[in-house]
Protein backbone atom coordinates (compact mmCIF):
# COMPACT_ATOMS: atom_id res chain seq x y z
CA UNK A 1 0.00 0.00 0.00
CA UNK A 2 1.56 3.68 -0.64
CA UNK A 3 2.77 6.18 1.79
CA UNK A 4 1.98 9.59 1.90
CA UNK A 5 3.58 12.57 3.49
CA UNK A 6 1.74 15.32 4.34
CA UNK A 7 2.09 19.03 5.53
CA UNK A 8 -0.78 19.93 7.28
CA UNK A 9 -1.58 23.67 7.77
CA UNK A 10 -3.32 24.37 11.27
CA UNK A 11 -5.45 27.40 12.54
CA UNK A 12 -2.23 28.84 14.02
CA UNK A 13 -0.66 29.03 11.26
CA UNK A 14 1.66 26.30 11.65
CA UNK A 15 2.35 23.47 9.69
CA UNK A 16 2.40 19.92 10.65
CA UNK A 17 4.19 17.10 9.39
CA UNK A 18 3.12 13.35 8.81
CA UNK A 19 2.49 10.43 7.26
CA UNK A 20 -0.57 7.77 6.43
CA UNK A 21 -1.50 5.64 4.19
CA UNK A 22 -4.90 7.29 4.08
CA UNK A 23 -4.55 11.05 3.94
CA UNK A 24 -8.36 11.40 4.16
CA UNK A 25 -8.44 9.23 6.96
CA UNK A 26 -5.65 10.68 9.15
CA UNK A 27 -7.26 14.04 8.27
CA UNK A 28 -10.32 13.22 10.00
CA UNK A 29 -8.11 11.34 12.76
CA UNK A 30 -6.43 14.96 13.42
CA UNK A 31 -10.04 16.48 13.40
CA UNK A 32 -11.12 14.91 16.19
CA UNK A 33 -13.92 13.48 13.39
CA UNK A 34 -12.44 9.72 14.13
CA UNK A 35 -10.28 7.78 16.74
CA UNK A 36 -6.75 7.62 16.27
CA UNK A 37 -5.08 11.21 15.88
CA UNK A 38 -3.23 13.28 18.08
CA UNK A 39 -4.79 15.64 20.92
CA UNK A 40 -2.05 17.88 20.32
CA UNK A 41 -2.74 18.76 16.20
CA UNK A 42 -6.50 18.25 17.06
CA UNK A 43 -5.75 22.22 19.28
CA UNK A 44 -3.77 23.60 16.58
CA UNK A 45 -7.32 23.13 14.70
CA UNK A 46 -6.26 21.44 11.25
CA UNK A 47 -7.62 23.55 7.92
CA UNK A 48 -6.21 20.78 5.20
CA UNK A 49 -3.10 19.41 3.69
CA UNK A 50 -0.68 21.53 2.04
CA UNK A 51 0.97 19.38 0.35
CA UNK A 52 1.06 15.51 0.24
CA UNK A 53 3.72 13.59 -1.39
CA UNK A 54 3.25 9.50 -2.14
CA UNK A 55 6.47 7.38 -0.76
CA UNK A 56 7.44 4.38 -2.85
CA UNK A 57 8.07 2.71 1.04
CA UNK A 58 7.10 3.55 4.45
CA UNK A 59 10.96 3.70 5.10
CA UNK A 60 11.11 6.74 2.45
CA UNK A 61 7.75 8.42 3.89
CA UNK A 62 9.73 8.39 7.54
CA UNK A 63 13.03 9.87 6.19
CA UNK A 64 11.32 12.31 4.54
CA UNK A 65 9.04 13.01 7.30
CA UNK A 66 12.55 13.59 9.57
CA UNK A 67 13.65 15.88 7.21
CA UNK A 68 10.90 17.97 6.75
CA UNK A 69 9.97 18.38 10.14
CA UNK A 70 13.88 20.04 11.19
CA UNK A 71 12.99 22.50 8.32
CA UNK A 72 12.18 26.01 9.68
CA UNK A 73 8.60 27.36 9.07
CA UNK A 74 9.60 29.62 6.01
CA UNK A 75 10.85 26.20 4.32
CA UNK A 76 7.93 24.37 5.22
CA UNK A 77 5.86 27.06 3.43
CA UNK A 78 8.62 27.34 0.24
CA UNK A 79 8.21 23.67 -0.18
CA UNK A 80 4.39 23.43 0.33
CA UNK A 81 4.46 26.24 -2.58
CA UNK A 82 6.41 24.13 -4.83
CA UNK A 83 9.52 25.25 -4.33
CA UNK A 84 13.03 23.90 -4.03
CA UNK A 85 14.22 23.72 -0.51
CA UNK A 86 18.27 23.60 -0.37
CA UNK A 87 19.32 20.46 0.97
CA UNK A 88 15.90 18.38 -0.05
CA UNK A 89 15.89 15.99 -2.51
CA UNK A 90 12.16 15.19 -3.70
CA UNK A 91 13.03 13.45 -6.61
CA UNK A 92 11.84 9.82 -5.62
CA UNK A 93 8.56 11.55 -4.07
CA UNK A 94 5.62 12.23 -6.36
CA UNK A 95 3.14 15.27 -5.29
CA UNK A 96 -0.51 14.34 -5.52
CA UNK A 97 -3.22 16.58 -6.45
CA UNK A 98 -5.54 17.95 -3.84
CA UNK A 99 -9.34 18.07 -3.52
CA UNK A 100 -10.94 21.82 -3.11
CA UNK A 101 -11.01 21.51 0.26
CA UNK A 102 -7.99 20.19 0.50
CA UNK A 103 -8.82 17.73 2.93
CA UNK A 104 -8.00 14.73 0.62
CA UNK A 105 -6.38 13.54 -2.36
CA UNK A 106 -8.03 14.65 -5.67
CA UNK A 107 -8.16 11.50 -8.44
CA UNK A 108 -6.63 11.88 -11.95
CA UNK A 109 -8.42 11.73 -15.02
CA UNK A 110 -5.89 10.87 -17.79
CA UNK A 111 -7.86 11.50 -21.39
CA UNK A 112 -8.09 12.87 -24.78
CA UNK A 113 -10.19 15.81 -25.38
CA UNK A 114 -11.21 14.13 -28.86
CA UNK A 115 -12.03 10.79 -27.49
CA UNK A 116 -15.30 9.44 -27.52
CA UNK A 117 -14.55 6.86 -24.77
CA UNK A 118 -13.31 9.88 -22.41
CA UNK A 119 -16.17 12.05 -23.04
CA UNK A 120 -18.27 9.03 -22.04
CA UNK A 121 -16.10 8.05 -18.82
CA UNK A 122 -16.22 12.03 -17.79
CA UNK A 123 -20.17 12.21 -18.00
CA UNK A 124 -20.14 9.10 -15.93
CA UNK A 125 -17.73 10.68 -12.78
CA UNK A 126 -19.59 13.69 -12.98
CA UNK A 127 -22.64 12.08 -13.24
CA UNK A 128 -21.51 9.82 -9.53
CA UNK A 129 -20.36 12.66 -8.07
CA UNK A 130 -16.18 12.00 -8.84
CA UNK A 131 -14.29 15.11 -8.36
CA UNK A 132 -10.94 14.59 -10.29
CA UNK A 133 -8.53 16.57 -11.99
CA UNK A 134 -8.49 16.67 -15.72
CA UNK A 135 -5.09 15.85 -17.60
CA UNK A 136 -4.83 15.98 -21.44
CA UNK A 137 -2.48 13.04 -22.32
CA UNK A 138 -1.38 15.05 -25.53
CA UNK A 139 -1.03 18.08 -24.10
CA UNK A 140 0.19 16.92 -20.36
CA UNK A 141 1.95 13.23 -21.37
CA UNK A 142 2.52 10.95 -18.23
CA UNK A 143 6.27 11.02 -17.96
CA UNK A 144 8.16 7.48 -17.52
CA UNK A 145 8.31 7.60 -13.52
CA UNK A 146 4.49 7.84 -13.62
CA UNK A 147 3.95 4.91 -16.06
CA UNK A 148 5.93 2.79 -14.23
CA UNK A 149 4.52 3.69 -11.06
CA UNK A 150 1.02 3.41 -12.56
CA UNK A 151 1.83 0.02 -14.38
CA UNK A 152 3.16 -1.55 -10.92
CA UNK A 153 -0.04 -0.29 -8.81
CA UNK A 154 -2.68 -1.41 -11.42
CA UNK A 155 -1.14 -4.90 -11.84
CA UNK A 156 -1.96 -5.00 -15.39
CA UNK A 157 0.41 -6.21 -17.93
CA UNK A 158 1.83 -3.63 -19.74
CA UNK A 159 0.34 -3.89 -22.83
CA UNK A 160 -2.58 -2.73 -21.39
CA UNK A 161 -1.16 0.82 -21.20
CA UNK A 162 -0.36 1.45 -24.99
CA UNK A 163 -3.42 2.52 -27.08
CA UNK A 164 -3.41 -0.18 -29.25
CA UNK A 165 -6.36 1.27 -31.31
CA UNK A 166 -4.69 4.63 -32.38
CA UNK A 167 -2.80 5.94 -35.18
CA UNK A 168 0.70 6.24 -34.13
CA UNK A 169 0.49 2.92 -32.90
CA UNK A 170 -0.53 0.98 -36.02
CA UNK A 171 2.36 3.51 -38.10
CA UNK A 172 5.01 2.18 -36.05
CA UNK A 173 3.67 -1.48 -36.52
CA UNK A 174 4.13 -2.25 -32.59
CA UNK A 175 1.30 -5.10 -32.69
CA UNK A 176 4.73 -6.65 -34.35
CA UNK A 177 7.61 -5.05 -32.38
CA UNK A 178 6.34 -4.43 -29.16
CA UNK A 179 6.63 -8.59 -28.01
CA UNK A 180 10.53 -8.11 -29.04
CA UNK A 181 10.64 -5.39 -26.83
CA UNK A 182 12.10 -5.11 -22.97
CA UNK A 183 10.19 -3.09 -20.72
CA UNK A 184 12.65 -0.37 -20.34
CA UNK A 185 12.39 -0.08 -24.01
CA UNK A 186 8.60 -0.28 -24.31
CA UNK A 187 8.10 2.66 -20.92
CA UNK A 188 10.31 4.93 -22.60
CA UNK A 189 8.43 4.72 -25.88
CA UNK A 190 5.24 5.30 -24.00
CA UNK A 191 6.94 8.05 -22.32
CA UNK A 192 7.81 9.76 -26.21
CA UNK A 193 4.11 10.08 -27.16
CA UNK A 194 1.19 10.48 -24.83
CA UNK A 195 -1.11 9.58 -27.68
CA UNK A 196 0.47 5.92 -27.35
CA UNK A 197 -0.85 5.54 -23.90
CA UNK A 198 -4.37 4.35 -23.65
CA UNK A 199 -6.96 6.32 -22.17
CA UNK A 200 -8.76 7.29 -20.12
CA UNK A 201 -6.84 6.05 -17.02
CA UNK A 202 -8.26 7.24 -13.40
CA UNK A 203 -5.40 7.14 -10.27
CA UNK A 204 -7.16 7.51 -7.22
CA UNK A 205 -4.53 6.70 -4.18
CA UNK A 206 -3.70 2.89 -4.71
CA UNK A 207 -6.37 2.16 -7.44
CA UNK A 208 -5.18 2.43 -11.59
CA UNK A 209 -8.02 1.46 -13.93
CA UNK A 210 -6.86 1.85 -17.51
CA UNK A 211 -9.90 1.98 -20.29
CA UNK A 212 -13.27 2.79 -19.45
CA UNK A 213 -15.37 -0.13 -17.97
CA UNK A 214 -18.52 1.10 -15.55
CA UNK A 215 -18.65 -1.86 -13.57
CA UNK A 216 -14.84 -0.94 -12.65
CA UNK A 217 -14.78 2.40 -12.44
CA UNK A 218 -17.84 1.61 -9.17
CA UNK A 219 -14.95 1.48 -6.83
CA UNK A 220 -14.05 5.15 -7.48
CA UNK A 221 -16.65 6.25 -5.81
CA UNK A 222 -15.35 5.37 -2.72
CA UNK A 223 -11.86 7.30 -3.33
CA UNK A 224 -12.72 10.56 -4.66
Amino acid sequence: MSQYVYLLRCGNGSLYAGITNDPARRFRQHSGELAGGSRAVRMLRPLGFAAVWRAECRSAALSLEARIKRLTHGQKEALAAGEEVPGLDLTAFYPVPLSPDRKEILMEFICYSRCSTCKKAKAWLDAVGVACRVRDVKEDPPTEEELREWHRRSGLPLKRFFNTSGRQYRALGLSEKLPNMSEDEQFALLASDGMLVKRPIAVAGDTVLVGFREAEWEALKGKA
